[in-house]
């Protein structure tokens, strides 16, 4: 009699897990794909848990950090800045004087009262770039000059964009209370004017006001085409001056002369002019 043939590795493998599950062979059999494939999703599920629960639940470390953030910065701006420069406060450079026109037929003789009036008027700046200075104006009672008509004068001047207002830094207001004033604009004698500047000067500054001779004023200037562009002249070159501007020279031989230039004795070439950005 033939002996049975020994099942194979497979077939004993098949019987042992059916045996296990209390299935026989001959029943329904369970398919080991099936059984992978089950194990395999529930370690996907798993996993998927565990990434999700790491992404919502924040990691808590001890320990100092080893950077800080600072904050930004405030922003700056950067002004442009014409030539010459127009700051809009004194500077502490020695206060500058100069030498002006002696009393002639163009620049008459004047006495000294010592006493004054004010203007009782008000300009406003223009525009509202840069710093305000406010200003009072007065004339010395000998001079023969009105008070109101002179600041109305000077404010026109201080006003125009080709005067110091134009470089963007500096605008100026003229008041009527002096106590308001950020300084003085005094057209004075010679005489009361030598009190604070010496020697003789078309104008100077004396403990931070502005004074004016008035007899230059009144009196015209050879190279100007007009007595009101000589008047702008002084009343530019003096608050330049106020502004820490500095004396200069001629530069080019035909062109308009720096406004910081003496220009009541000579223009070395160039061609007189009123203002500091004409």
């Amino acid at each position: 009699m033939t002996e049975p043939t020994p099942p194979s590795r497979w077939t004993a493998f098949r019987r042992r897990l059916a045996g296990r599950f209390g299935r026989r062979e001959t029943g329904s059999r369970v398919n080991p794909v099936a059984v992978v494939s089950v194990i395999l999703a529930v370690a996907l599920v798993v996993g998927l848990a565990l990434w999700i629960n790491a992404l919502t639940v924040p990691v808590h470390r001890e320990g100092r950090p080893t950077a800080s953030v600072s904050p930004l910065p405030e922003r700056t701006t950067l002004t442009p800045t014409p030539t010459p420069t127009a700051t809009g406060t004194p500077t502490g450079s020695p206060e500058p004087t100069e030498v002006g026109p002696t009393p002639t037929a163009s620049s008459p003789s004047m006495k000294s009262s010592g006493t004054f009036d004010t203007a009782g008027v008000k300009v406003a700046a223009a525009g509202s770039s840069g710093t305000l200075r406010r200003y009072g104006l007065r004339v010395e009672t000998s001079s023969g000059l009105n008070a109101d008509k002179v600041g109305r004068q000077v404010a026109g001047v201080l006003n125009d964009p080709r005067s110091w207002a134009g470089s963007g830094n500096v605008r100026f207001a003229l008041v009527a209370d002096p106590d308001k004033a950020d300084f003085m604009i005094t057209l004075a004698s010679p005489a009361t004017a030598k009190k604070s500047c010496k020697p003789e000067p078309n104008s100077c500054i004396s403990k931070g006001d502005v004074v004016v001779d008035a007899a230059a004023w009144r009196g015209d200037a050879a190279d100007f085409p007009s007595q009101s562009a000589w008047q702008a002249y002084l009343v530019n070159h003096a608050v330049g001056h106020l502004l820490g501007e500095r004396h200069q020279d001629c530069q080019k031989k035909g062109r308009p002369a720096p406004v910081m230039m003496p220009q009541g004795s000579g223009l070395g070439g160039c061609t007189a002019n009123p203002w500091p950005f004409p």
